[in-house]
């Protein structure tokens, strides 16, 4: 499919056109000392010579350093590892090797491409993960030389059994942590500590396993590396592999009326429909479950229009059950499926066999994450295309505007929340449970671990003696935290008949699964009909509606201890603890094609606290006139353009900030415009905005300077998410606002 088909599918839309030149490789021999068994299995397999990273990689590992690798996608990370794994484990015949990925497609993946390399009986490798029949653990246990899992089977199933596992653990030789920029926020940072305990219980073995990271290209990736681990190691980032050309295409947000134009889901829908009849093999990446929901929909839809088969796609992202997932990988690998709309999780390095054609619906939440999705269209070496739909958000059609920001500006930094209270005080139960904690390990971990530690003695969850901290409980803490998020409390979706069709984080539920919402589900739809937040329950029916449902959402903050201030012209920046209290109030209905508003409800749910980290900047009482409209408008504008452009500047998504203003604070009454991390305790999104905001201020006024709208709309900072919808807002006031502040600075 040419890029010009493409362009005359989008209509009018403004178009522009990248083309990302390929490279020729850069090989190098098979190492002279290369297992003969090794040899004769890559001899068989058709591998005569390695990329020149791969070859730099294994003579690294050869002298037992640790590795982090960084070359670009689809470049052969994976024989980065799997020759040093292999060599080693033939080497050393009792040597155990612990591969950790952060999907179990992933992990499924890598063992169907072990199994085709090792021939014989030398080696024995297997995956123990959730989905591993109980009646087979034991044996993998005992006998498998190599074994894939991920971090969340290491955690709850692995490590607080740890007894069981004392002989793999004592002759433990590689670590490998694959898709390491995966391991970002709240997530990281439980992977963190999930590898630190692993790490103890090895060192309490007497042993000291060599580390072997691979990572997407990310800003810092040998700090992130030294986070996850604690260790330093070679970073090998000199691309040998052969790539080819790559065109990139950038399509603007629609300026029309939404109600009088599709939806980017309808429009991502249709492109995929159209591949998918040429013989395209195609992926559209969302931003959003629902969008997933809502592209497979349309391309169905389209398809059988065509009197094609509307099974051609398949969606794929998280809340589906084992035996769903399973079986659209197997379908993705095996060809049957010509077309798939996904979450992230398909972003990392599953061979699903070469794709023609990527499609991001909506920027991805970070530059990174837009490399990684792109780097999947024409993928070993071919040329392939990839484009992304801007949606009507201010961010979007800011970078649709000015590309180059997605080109050339350099890819953010991988930020893993070791430091966040909330986890090192799941973390550290877990670990205390598995072995008791010394005062030396708490002086290696740091002053923030210390405090974690002293609170839960004080609450009575921790025990002291001897210099040592116990957990005094026989019950195992692992089962009760959900290393995916800092908070561990979850909602079953219920049909009538019993079944669970899934699940999500209650803080999402309350957003998604609240009664009224329309949940979509492998392209059927469901509607909630209770919300049982208090047992963790939701019950939804089938029902086929032509609509979708957004929650409206309130938020109160109350600021907390001062961590660092600074100035900005006459604005006073904070970056504080804060509590902030947010409650679900009610959610519109809008149409599938356009997003137009067709009902509005009120609901009545609690409530829902947390602490977290915020930045505030305030304005004083005698800069701002809170009677006077148009300054008004302008602190409104202002809080839209600074949550619209927080993911540009934390390298995070959009959902993982809040934001709130206020006329007059009751704390000081200043005008006051709040930006806060989402998750409990904080994911460090504000602190890395915090000494960009000066640069986040600029980049705001050249979004509203260039938008081309009368007095603001949904491309510069108007935002369906507002609580207030979009009241006291004027593009003219926010530039006021922003151009006053910036002027003080000088030039």
């Amino acid at each position: 499919m040419e890029p010009r088909v493409l362009q005359e599918l989008m209509g009018q839309r403004g178009v522009s056109l990248h083309v990302l030149p390929g490279q020729p490789g850069t090989y190098a021999p098979l190492p002279e000392k290369l297992h003969p068994t090794l040899r004769h299995w890559f001899t068989e397999s058709g591998i005569s010579r390695l990329y020149s990273h791969q070859a730099e990689s294994y003579a690294a590992a050869s002298h037992g350093d640790d590795i982090l690798v960084t070359t670009g996608t689809s470049s052969g990370k994976s024989l980065c590892y799997l020759l040093p794994t292999l060599q080693a484990c033939l080497e050393e015949p009792m040597g155990r090797a612990l591969m950790i990925f952060p999907t179990k497609a992933l992990a499924q993946d890598q063992m169907q491409k072990l199994e085709k390399l090792i021939s014989g009986d030398e080696l024995t490798v297997a995956t123990y993960d959730g989905d591993t029949p109980k009646s087979q653990r034991s044996a993998i246990r005992k006998s498998a030389n190599i074994i894939l899992t991920n971090p969340d089977m290491l955690h709850v199933g692995i490590l607080p059994g740890h007894e069981a596992w004392t002989k793999f653990l004592r002759n433990l030789r590689v670590l490998v942590i694959d898709e390491a920029h995966v391991y970002r926020g709240a997530f990281g940072g439980h992977v963190s500590w999930v590898i630190e305990r692993l790490l103890r219980l090895c060192e309490w073995h007497g042993n000291r396993p060599q580390i072997i990271g691979c990572s997407a290209t990310i800003a810092e990736p040998v700090t992130h590396f030294q986070t996850l681990t604690r260790r330093n190691p070679i970073w090998i980032h000199t691309d040998g592999a052969p790539r080819g050309n790559k065109e990139v295409l950038i399509i603007e947000a629609t300026s029309e009326d939404e109600s009088s134009h599709p939806s980017p889901n309808a429009d991502a829908g249709r492109l995929l429909a159209e591949a998918v009849a040429h013989s395209v093999r195609s992926m559209v990446f969302c931003r959003a479950r629902s969008s997933v929901e809502q592209v497979l929909r349309a391309a169905r839809k389209e398809l059988v229009k065509r009197d094609l088969d509307p099974q051609m796609v398949e969606s794929y992202r998280g809340g589906y059950t084992v035996k769903e997932r399973r079986q659209i990988e197997k379908d993705l690998f095996s060809g049957k499926l010509r077309g798939l709309a996904t979450t992230n999780a398909m972003e990392l390095g599953v061979d699903v066999g070469g794709l023609d054609l990527v499609i991001l619906n909506g920027y991805p939440g970070s530059i990174a994450s837009f490399w990684q999705q792109i780097g999947r269209a024409g993928r070993s070496g071919r040329e392939g295309i990839a484009l992304m739909i801007a949606h009507s958000d201010p961010l979007q059609q800011f970078l649709a505007s000015q590309p180059e920001l997605l080109f050339d500006q350099g890819v953010e930094p991988a930020r893993a929340s070791r430091e966040n209270p909330v986890i090192i005080a799941a973390q550290l139960k877990c670990a205390a449970y598995e072995r008791a904690l010394l005062t030396s390990e708490l002086d290696n971990w740091g002053e923030t671990a210390q405090d974690v530690v002293s609170g839960l003695v004080e609450g009575g969850e921790f025990q002291r003696a001897y210099d040592q901290h116990f957990y005094p409980s026989h019950d195992p803490p692992a089962r009760k935290v959900n290393i995916r998020t800092a908070s561990s409390s979850h909602v079953r979706l219920l049909l009538p008949n019993g079944d669970e069709l899934g699940e999500m984080e209650l803080w999402r539920a309350y957003r998604e699964a609240f009664p009224g919402a329309v949940y979509l589900h492998r392209g059927e739809s469901y509607v909630i009909t209770e919300l049982r937040h208090e047992i963790g329950e939701a019950l939804l029916v089938p029902r086929e509606v032509n609509y979708s449902t957004s929650a409206t959402v309130q938020a109160a903050i109350e600021p907390g201890v001062t961590i660092q201030q600074d100035t900005l012209g006459p604005a006073t920046i904070t970056l504080c603890g804060a509590t902030v209290t947010t409650q679900v109030t009610g959610y519109e209905a809008r149409t599938l094609d356009g997003g137009g508003i067709l009902e509005e409800h009120e609901l009545d749910l609690p409530a829902m606290t947390t602490q977290t980290i915020a930045l505030r900047l305030s304005l004083p009482m005698n800069d701002f006139d809170a009677t006077n409209p148009d300054q008004i408008k302008g602190l409104h504008t202002l809080e839209h353009v600074m949550r619209s452009l927080a993911p540009l500047v934390a390298g995070c998504d959009r959902n993982d900030i809040g934001s709130a203003w206020y006329l007059v604070s009751p704390d000081d009454f200043s005008a006051s415009i709040y930006l806060y991390d989402v998750a409990p305790g904080g994911l460090g999104f504000c602190e890395e905005i915090f000494p960009r905001l000066h640069a986040m201020l600029l980049k705001g006024e050249t979004m509203l300077q260039n938008c081309g709208c009368e007095d603001g709309c949904p491309l510069c900072c108007l935002s369906p998410s507002c609580e207030s919808r979009n009241e006291h807002i004027s593009k003219k006031a926010g530039l006021t606002l922003i151009s006053r502040i910036l002027a003080s600075l000088g030039p």
